[in-house]
C-alpha cells in the first residue's frame, strides 16, 4: 500500500516518511518478540500501525468520494489484494512447519488459531482466553494475526460509516470520526482494568487508534510542515516504547504517547523538515516497504524456533531468525504483494476473488480438521505408537448418568477426570464432578478469593454432597493434584502449602467435606501422581513435547526423589488410616520402583502431557482399587 495524502492535502502522492514511520513501528515489534527484555514496550508498534492504517484508508476513501469514483467493491478488492495473498502464503508455510514439529496437543491449539486467522477473527478467539504475553505454545505462531482481525473488521464497517455520512452531510464526517474515536477510547479505559483480554484484542476498544489516523486524514486542510512538531511526534513514539510494558493497561492512557506521536508525524512531517528527512532515509523506507511481510513472518519464525529449542534461544539463533523473517518479507513483497497489488497478477477481480477464497479455505479446512483431531501432526504417529494421545474427554468436568444406579463419583480436579474412563471401565456406571485447577475442600481452596474461579472452587464440596445424596452414590473416589498453596475461603488468607504448613488446614477441610456426606459413604483417596513434569523443566509439556527439542535428550525415567506429591502422599495415607470406611490408593506405586519413576512403561507413555495420565496409566491406578469397594453392594470397611 502506498502512502497517500489526505483529501485536504494539496497533492496526493507517495510520502516516503510514512514508509519510514512503518519501519519505526515494525522494528520495535520484532525486537520485542525476539527479546522481550530488551524492549518490553515494543509491542506498541502495532498501535502505530493502527493510526497509520486509519489515516491512509480514510484518505483514499474520502478522496475517491470527492471524485465520485468510490465503490465498496473496489475498496474491498484493494484490501483483498493487499492482505489475503501474503497472509495465505504465510499460513500455508507456517501450517506445514507446525505439522512437522508440533505435538498433537499443541497442533490442536494451533488449529484453533488457524481457523481464527483464516476467518480474520483470531482477535475474537484470543480475547476469550489467550493472553498476549502468556499464550499457549501452539497458538503462538499465529498470535500476531489478532491485528489483522481488528483491521479487517474495521475495513468492513468503516467504509459504510463514511459512505453514509458523506451522502447525508459531508460536514458530519469529521465529527462522526471524532465521536466514534472518543467513545472507543472511553470504552477502552473503562474495560481494560475489568476485562483486559477483551480490551486488548477487540475492535471496539482499538477503534480509537484507527480513528485518530482517520481524523488526521479528514481534516479539511493540511497543516504546514513543522519540524519541531514532527520531531516531537517521533520522540513521543520512542517514549511510548520506553514506558509501556506488559503490565500496562492496554490500551490505556500510556498508549496516547505512540498514537499521538504518530498523528503528529502524519500531520507535520515532510521531506523538507528534519524528522521527515530522517524517516525518509532509504534504509528505513525499504524496511517500511516490507513491513507488512515482516510482520506476517517474524512471529511464526520466532515462535517455531523457540519451540524446537530447550531454553532461551542463543543470540545468534535470534539474529538468524530475524534475518530469515526479513528475507521472507522481501520475497513476499517482491513476488506476492507488489505484483498482485499492481495487477500484474490476478488482474481480473473474479479470478482474484476465487484465488483468495481458495487460499483461505485450505487453511480453514486444515484448522477444522486439526481442531477435531482428524488431522494429526507428524508427531501423531509416535504419539499413537506410544498410546500417548490425549484420551477423549480427559479434561471433562461433569458426567452424571441420567438414570439408573451410580456406583461411584470421581471428585477433584483434572487429576480426577483423568481416571474417569478407566474407572467406568473397571467399575461400571459412575459420575464425575470436578473442576480443572481446583483443590476444593470445605473452607479451603487453591484459588485466591475475588475471582470467578475461586467461587466455582468454593462451591464444589456442596455440589458433591448434594450429588451423593440425590443419587444415593455409595462411593466417592477423591483424586487431586494435592500439592498446592491453599487459601482460607472465608478470610482469603493464605494458609500455606498443603505439603508443609498448610497440611493441617487441608486435612481439617477434608474432614468437614466428608462430614457433609451421608453416613456410610465410602471415601477412596487417590494420592498425588508422580507427574512427568517433576522430571524437570524439559518435561513440562510431557514426553512428546520434550522430544520436539533438537538440543535436549529426554530420559524415559527420573529419580523417584523428584516425584511430585511425595510429602503430601504420606499425609493422605495417615489421614485415611485414621478413618473408618476410607481407603488410600498410592498413585505412584504402579510407576515408581527401584528409586525410579517411569515416563514410558511397557512401551507406552504414562502421561499425555506434563501432568495428566494416559488411559493405560490411569487404568493401572484404578486396578489398585478393589472392585468390592465400589458399588451399592460393597461392604462397609471395618
Amino acid at each position: 500500500m502506498t502512502a497517500t495524502l489526505a483529501p485536504g492535502h494539496p497533492a496526493a502522492g507517495h510520502r516516503p516518511e510514512i514508509d519510514g514511520l512503518r519501519a519505526l513501528a515494525i522494528a520495535p515489534v520484532v525486537i520485542h518478540h525476539a527479546a522481550p527484555a530488551l524492549l518490553p514496550g515494543g509491542f506498541a508498534g502495532v498501535d502505530v500501525f493502527f493510526v497509520i492504517s486509519g489515516y491512509l484508508i480514510t484518505g483514499i476513501v474520502l478522496r475517491e468520494l470527492a471524485e465520485g469514483r468510490f465503490t465498496l467493491r473496489g475498496f474491498w478488492e484493494r484490501r483483498a489484494r493487499r492482505i489475503i495473498p501474503a497472509l495465505a502464503a504465510m499460513l500455508a508455510a507456517t501450517s506445514l512447519a507446525a505439522w512437522a514439529i508440533l505435538t498433537p496437543e499443541d497442533f490442536a491449539e494451533y488449529a484453533k488459531a488457524l481457523i481464527g486467522a483464516s476467518l480474520f477473527a483470531s482477535n475474537i478467539r484470543f480475547a476469550q482466553r489467550t493472553g498476549y504475553f502468556d499464550g499457549v505454545e501452539g497458538s503462538l505462531p499465529l498470535l500476531h494475526t489478532w491485528t489483522l482481525g481488528v483491521e479487517e473488521q474495521f475495513y468492513l464497517i468503516f467504509p459504510l460509516m463514511l459512505l453514509a455520512a458523506w451522502r447525508w452531510k459531508r460536514a458530519a464526517v469529521l465529527p462522526l470520526i471524532a465521536a466514534t474515536g472518543l467513545a472507543s477510547f472511553a470504552l477502552a479505559l473503562w474495560l481494560a482494568p475489568r476485562q483486559p483480554l477483551l480490551a486488548f484484542y477487540l475492535l471496539p476498544t482499538r477503534m480509537w487508534e484507527l480513528m485518530l489516523g482517520a481524523a488526521c486524514a479528514a481534516l479539511p486542510f493540511r497543516p504546514r510542515p513543522d519540524g519541531r512538531l514532527a520531531a516531537a511526534g517521533v520522540a513521543l513514539i520512542v517514549a511510548g516504547f520506553a514506558v509501556i510494558g506488559p503490565a500496562s493497561l492496554a490500551p490505556g492512557l500510556l498508549f496516547l504517547l505512540p498514537t499521538t506521536g504518530t498523528a503528529l508525524v502524519l500531520l507535520f512531517a515532510s521531506p523538507s523538515v528534519g524528522a521527515g528527512k530522517l524517516l525518509a532515509w532509504r534504509p528505513l523506507t525499504l524496511l517500511g516497504l516490507i513491513s507488512f511481510g515482516l510482520y506476517l513472518w517474524h512471529q511464526p519464525v520466532l515462535a517455531l524456533a523457540h519451540y524446537v529449542h530447550f531454553g532461551p534461544l542463543p543470540a545468534g539463533a535470534l539474529i538468524a531468525a530475524v534475518a530469515v523473517s526479513t528475507g521472507l518479507a522481501a520475497l513476499s513483497w517482491r513476488w506476492i504483494e507488489e505484483p498482485i497489488r499492481r495487477r500484474h497478477w490476478l488482474a481480473r477481480p473474479a479470478l482474484l476473488a476465487g484465488i483468495c477464497a481458495a487460499a483461505l479455505a485450505l487453511p480453514l479446512a486444515a484448522g477444522v480438521a486439526g481442531r477435531a483431531r482428524v488431522l494429526l501432526p507428524q508427531s501423531g504417529e509416535e504419539a499413537q505408537r506410544l498410546a500417548g494421545l490425549r484420551p477423549r474427554g480427559a479434561l471433562a468436568t461433569l458426567a452424571v448418568p441420567e438414570s439408573g444406579p451410580v456406583g461411584f463419583v470421581l471428585y477433584g480436579d483434572s487429576h480426577a477426570g483423568q481416571y474417569f474412563s478407566a474407572a467406568t471401565g473397571r467399575f461400571g456406571a459412575g459420575a464425575l464432578l470436578s473442576e480443572n485447577g481446583c483443590l476444593a475442600a470445605d473452607g479451603i481452596s487453591n484459588r485466591r478469593q475475588g475471582s470467578a474461579k475461586a467461587d466455582i472452587c468454593g462451591s464444589m464440596p456442596g455440589k458433591l454432597a448434594e450429588l451423593v445424596r440425590a443419587r444415593a452414590i455409595p462411593t466417592v473416589i477423591w483424586a487431586q493434584r494435592w500439592d498446592r498453596v491453599l487459601f482460607d475461603t472465608a478470610s482469603g488468607a493464605e494458609v500455606g502449602r498443603s505439603s508443609a504448613q498448610g497440611g493441617p488446614a487441608m486435612l481439617a477441610a477434608m474432614e468437614r467435606t466428608i462430614a457433609r456426606l451421608p453416613a456410610g459413604t465410602r471415601v477412596i483417596l487417590v494420592g498425588n501422581s508422580p507427574t512427568a513434569w517433576a522430571a524437570g523443566d524439559h518435561m513440562e509439556g510431557g514426553w512428546l513435547r520434550c522430544d520436539a527439542y533438537i538440543n535436549h535428550a529426554c530420559a524415559p525415567v527420573f529419580p523417584a526423589s523428584q516425584a511430585e506429591g511425595r510429602k503430601i502422599n504420606a499425609l493422605l495415607r495417615d489421614f485415611a488410616a485414621r478413618h473408618r470406611g476410607m481407603v488410600y490408593i498410592d498413585a505412584a506405586a504402579p510407576f515408581c520402583e527401584g528409586g525410579q519413576c517411569r515416563i514410558i512403561q511397557d512401551g507406552v507413555l504414562n502421561y499425555w502431557d506434563g501432568s495428566h495420565m494416559t488411559r493405560a496409566a490411569a487404568g493401572r491406578v484404578m486396578a489398585l482399587i478393589d472392585r468390592a469397594l465400589v458399588g451399592k453392594s460393597a461392604p462397609v470397611l471395618p
